[in-house]
């Protein structure tokens, strides 16, 4: 779901998500280091803080205000929300879909969870869209088409990334990796060799950055020794 919405990403567009979306920051473009002294600085309260603030009717209602502000800022960029849930599933997150849709704000909503039918009689006036979340290609095309929409001034988009629909069960089954490596392989374009250099060089990087984020914590620590002395 990451990788399929985020990867035509431009520096321009805006990501809305939850705290504790490490993931998505990095496939935006953020840097490993800052990654690492992010997570190290939220750590130990930052699940109970998601906890708190992580509503979807507040996480819908901020990302539609950003779009709406970042829209008479730079035309052409788009706003990319990440929700914890369906934002139709409150009154605030359809009130923050229907502004959306009136003021046809750049944006697209994207969630892991089947759509909601039992209101599927709100009329929003843009699509919702459901597909396989585990099934990398489908959601980029998805997120493609939506983005050139939002970019031409067409309004917003709910993108709903369902995983499986047997409780679960067959999600466990499924493996976006595997699935991603049996399409690229088909069509030649994936090979052993080259997951393992990926692999090797992502290792590398992420070697060097905890190397490096100690070496600045040996720094302060040995600055505050000798400030005390």
């Amino acid at each position: 779901m990451l990788v399929g919405t985020t990867i035509d990403l431009r520096p321009e567009d805006t990501l809305v998500i939850p705290a504790d979306a490490t993931h998505a920051r990095f496939l935006k473009g953020t840097p490993l280091k800052r990654l690492f002294s992010q997570h190290k600085a939220s750590s130990g309260k930052a699940k109970e803080k998601t906890k708190n603030t992580a509503a979807v009717s507040v996480q819908s209602a901020l990302a539609t205000g950003i779009a709406y502000a970042r829209s008479t800022e730079n035309k052409g960029s788009i706003t990319l929300a990440f929700l914890s849930e369906n934002p139709e599933c409150c009154d605030s997150g359809r009130d923050a879909l229907r502004f959306a849709g009136k003021h046809k704000l750049p944006i697209i909503y994207v969630y892991a969870g089947p759509l909601v039918d039992a209101i599927q009689s709100y009329a929003y006036g843009f699509p919702r869209i459901s597909v396989d979340g585990c099934d990398v290609v489908a959601v980029y095309r998805v997120a493609y088409e939506c983005m050139i929409r939002a970019r031409q001034g067409g309004g917003p988009s709910v993108i709903a990334c369902s995983y499986g629909s047997n409780g679960g069960n067959s999600a466990k089954r499924q493996d976006s990796l595997r699935n991603m490596e049996k399409y690229l392989s088909a069509k030649n374009l994936f090979t052993d060799e080259g997951k393992q250099l990926t692999i090797r060089k992502f290792e590398q990087a992420i070697e060097q950055t905890i190397i490096a984020s100690k070496n600045r914590q040996e720094t302060r620590l040995e600055s505050q020794r000798i400030f005390l002395m």
